[in-house]
């Protein structure tokens, strides 16, 4: 496989909801008429939520490391910098499904500082990198689990985040 293919488009729609503590999803209506609605998933700017996805890395991945970006923007005027903390986990052969997966372990950290107008304006984040072990060294075909949450204790944006999608490439 070549570097920078695409390996995942994560929406919210294909979220899987941790039990507590989870984005909520959410939707923006566009101005038209009849409007069209924009699924989001919404980050509180006080507490950390999650949202996680259940995947499988496709047949084309060639055991590199992972390139990741987001798109999103806020619900606010806010200018503060936006953080989402990311991982992915394999869930290998044996693995206890109900110990800990370790999710909630060390995170790859991504940014991003809206514009203050208008609200809601989709920005593309920085990007961030996790290693192939670091991912847990995945082959394709194994099953994983990846996470987002965000980093209310570092990042200074006052307002929820609306997250529209998440791009994972092989480099």
């Amino acid at each position: 496989m070549a570097t920078t293919n695409t390996l995942f488009v994560l929406g919210p729609l294909g979220n899987s909801p941790p039990a507590t503590l989870y984005a909520t999803l959410d939707t923006i209506a566009d101005a038209s008429t009849p409007n069209a609605t924009i699924p989001v998933l919404d980050f509180d700017a006080t507490t950390a939520e999650w949202a996680h996805w259940h995947l499988t890395m496709p047949s084309h991945y060639d055991g590199g490391g992972l390139t990741i970006s987001w798109k999103g923007g806020t619900d606010n005027t806010s200018v503060g910098t936006l953080i989402l903390d990311m991982r992915m986990v394999v869930i290998a052969d044996a693995t206890i499904l109900t110990g800990d997966l370790t999710i909630d372990g060390a995170h790859t950290s991504i940014s991003d500082t809206p514009p203050a107008t208008p609200i809601n304006k989709m920005n593309q984040s920085t990007t961030g990198t996790i290693t192939h072990s670091n991912a847990g060294s995945p082959s394709a075909g194994d099953k994983l689990v990846f996470s987002a949450v965000r980093d209310v204790a570092t990042d200074t944006n006052t307002g929820d985040l609306q997250l529209l999608e998440i791009l994972i490439l092989e480099t």
